[in-house]
Parts: C-alpha cells; sequence; structure tokens
C-alpha cells in the first residue's frame, strides 16, 4: 500500500488524480507520470520516480511517501522547484519533511 501525503502536490497538466491514485494502489501502469517523494538517503531532499517503476510489488513496498504527481519529466522538476520555493520562502531554510508534517 502506497503511502500519500494528505496534502500531495499536484501539477498543472495532471488530471483525473483520484484515477492516477487508484491505478497505482492497484498496480496497473500509468505511462508518463512521475512522483515526487520524500528521500530515505538523508542526504536528499526528495525523490523524483517514475509511476511505471511501481508496477513492481517490491518497490511499491519501498516507496516512501509519496509528496507530489506530476504529469512528465519536466513538469516532475518544475514541481519539485515549487516546493522547495516554497518551503524557503515560508520557513527560510529547506527542511522540506518538517514543512509539510507541520502543515
Amino acid at each position: 500500500m502506497l503511502k500519500w501525503n494528505d496534502n500531495c502536490y499536484i501539477g498543472k497538466t495532471v488530471t483525473d488524480t483520484e484515477n492516477i491514485r487508484r491505478r497505482l494502489e492497484e498496480g496497473k501502469i500509468v505511462p508518463e507520470i512521475y512522483l515526487l517523494t520524500f528521500s530515505d538517503n538523508p542526504r536528499n531532499l526528495m525523490e523524483i520516480l517514475p509511476a511505471v517503476s511501481l508496477v513492481q510489488r517490491s518497490l511499491a513496498d519501498l516507496c516512501p511517501e509519496i509528496i507530489g504527481i506530476a504529469a512528465g519529466k519536466e513538469e516532475a522538476f518544475q514541481l519539485t522547484e515549487d516546493i522547495v520555493r516554497e518551503v524557503y520562502e515560508e520557513t527560510g531554510g529547506v527542511q522540506i519533511r518538517e514543512y509539510l508534517k507541520n502543515r
């Protein structure tokens, strides 16, 4: 079962997020969708994962909490930048995990 942040960021061109979430939960392929997650590596802030990688159940079980959904790689990069900018403007730092947990 995937872990979703309550305030998941959605890319500007993503449509029908409920359908995307349902298909991902069912282990189905969702092409051209990228997920932003917290990183398990303390040196990284976030990870960008292609949603198709979650078709492997073992990878889906290891997937960190999902904090964003983007349509395409470029939008994933833009959404990452938007999140970092928002956190920095609000807190003066880049502690994304703490910001989103306390939001």
